[in-house]
C-alpha cells in the first residue's frame, strides 16, 4: 500500500491544487485494436479522485475525452459540484456527454501536437480558484468503464501502517500529513535548472483505500508558500514544462506538469 498512497500524494502535484487534463494517450480498442471513436465525451478514470477542501467549500476536478476516428482529441475538465456528504463522483457508472461549465478545454491532436499544455480556461466556472496545474498523462485506468491493460491499482501496495484511521461520514479513512520531515519536492524545467521546493507547514490528507479517494486539507494559509516558492522559481527559470519528483518516506515518483495561468493568484490568496 505504500506506493499506492505515495502515487496518490504525488498526483496532487505540489500540495493538492486542482489539476486539469491537457494531453492524453491515444485510445485504442483493447480487444481488436485500432483507434476508438468515442462519439462524444468519455469519462476519464483517474487513479484517485482528489477533493480540495477550502474554508467555504470543496472542489473536485473530473476529466473527459472526446476522441475522433483520426485520433484527435478534445479534453475537458469540470468541477464536480460537491457537498460534504457527497465529495466524489461515483465511478461505478459512466457519465458521458457531461453538461455544465467546462473549466478547461484543450485540443490534443494525435499528430503534430506542438504543446502538451495548450488550453483555454473559463474563469467563470466553478472550481477556478483551485486550478493550478496542467497534466499530461497516459491511460492509467481507461475511460468510462473500459479499463486499460495493466491497471496500476493492483500494483500499488504499503504506507497504511504509518497512517491513522479516522471516521468520515461513517466510513473509515486513513489520515496523515505531508511536511518537511517526510516529504521532498524537486522540480526540473529540462532547461538545465532544478529546484528543491521548501516544505513549509503541512498538508493534511485523508485517504480511502477501498475507493481510491483522497481529501486534501488546504485550510491552513501557510500551505500557499509551497506553491509560491515553486512559481517564483518557475518564472525565473522558464521552460516548456516541469518534471516534478515528489519523495514521501523514501518512495519517489515523477509527473510532467505545467503551472496554469491561475496558479499565481491562487498562491497569493489568503484562503
Amino acid at each position: 500500500m505504500r506506493k499506492f498512497v505515495v502515487m496518490a500524494f504525488v498526483a496532487a502535484a505540489a500540495m493538492g491544487f486542482g489539476c486539469a487534463l491537457t494531453n492524453y494517450e491515444l485510445i485504442t480498442d483493447n480487444d481488436v485494436g485500432g483507434t476508438v471513436n468515442t462519439n462524444g465525451k468519455a469519462y476519464v478514470r483517474q487513479f484517485a479522485q482528489f477533493a480540495t477542501e477550502w474554508p467555504d467549500g470543496v472542489d473536485n476536478f473530473i476529466w473527459f475525452v472526446d476522441q475522433r476516428a483520426n485520433g484527435d482529441r478534445t479534453l475537458t475538465t469540470y468541477n464536480w459540484e460537491t457537498t460534504i456528504d457527497n465529495l466524489f463522483k461515483d465511478d461505478l457508472y459512466c457519465s458521458p456527454e457531461w453538461n455544465g461549465c467546462a473549466l478547461v478545454t484543450a485540443n490534443d491532436p494525435e499528430v503534430g501536437d506542438v504543446d502538451d499544455f495548450d488550453y483555454a480556461y473559463n474563469p467563470n466556472c466553478s472550481g477556478f480558484r483551485s486550478l493550478a496545474f496542467l497534466v499530461s498523462t497516459t491511460r492509467y485506468y481507461g475511460e468510462c468503464g473500459r479499463i486499460a491493460a495493466g491497471d496500476r491499482s493492483v500494483k500499488l501496495i504499503q504506507l497504511a501502517n504509518e497512517m491513522k484511521p479516522v471516521t468520515i461520514n461513517g466510513a473509515t479513512w486513513l489520515r496523515s500529513n505531508l511536511n518537511a520531515l517526510n516529504t521532498s519536492i524537486v522540480v526540473d524545467n529540462k532547461n538545465g535548472s532544478a529546484f528543491a521546493v521548501p516544505m513549509t507547514g503541512q498538508v493534511g490528507l485523508s485517504f480511502n483505500l477501498a475507493k481510491k479517494r483522497m481529501i486534501l486539507d488546504m485550510t491552513n494559509p501557510n500551505n500557499r508558500n509551497v506553491l509560491q516558492s515553486f512559481l517564483n522559481w518557475n518564472r525565473a527559470h522558464p521552460g516548456p514544462g516541469v518534471d516534478a519528483t515528489i519523495t514521501i518516506n523514501g518512495v519517489a515518483s515523477s509527473f510532467h506538469v505545467k503551472a496554469a495561468a491561475n496558479a499565481n493568484s491562487l498562491a497569493q490568496s489568503h484562503y
